[in-house]
This record gives structure tokens, sequence and C-alpha cells, in this order.
């Protein structure tokens, strides 16, 4: 696997806090929100680079199934 980025590593926490508060994964607003940023495509970006090194992935155009596949050691 590739290395990832602090910030990308801080995104992979949260939506592993989120998924075990919520039962549910976070929507691009409530990470957006939880990491303390403005904008939902920086959210979108970050979590397409770590779906390029294959961390997380959903389901194109479905709502909330992000879901990680391998965590951060």
């Amino acid at each position: 696997m590739q290395k990832l980025s602090k910030r990308q590593e801080e995104v992979l926490e949260a939506i592993s806090q989120y998924i075990e508060k919520n039962n549910y994964p976070p929507a691009y607003r409530d990470l957006a929100a939880m990491l303390g940023l403005k904008s939902p495509s920086t959210v979108s970006n970050l979590l397409n680079s770590l779906k390029k090194k294959g961390y997380v992935n959903w389901e194109e155009g479905q709502p909330r199934t992000l879901h990680i596949i391998i965590t951060a050691s």
C-alpha cells in the first residue's frame, strides 16, 4: 500500500470514528465539519486519493456507501 499523508490518515480516522458512533458512513459535509474544512470538494479530493491508494471505496452515485478497506497503521 502507498503511504498516506497526515491529512489522509486524519480522514480515515474520522470516517472510522463516525461509523463506530453512528453505524453508517459520513456524508461529505459531515467529514468536512469533523475535519474543519469549509468545502465538501476538498473532502471529495481527499477521498478520491484514498480510493486510488486502496484504503476506501464506495458505490458511485449511491449515498453513504463509503467504507474503509484498509485502516491506517
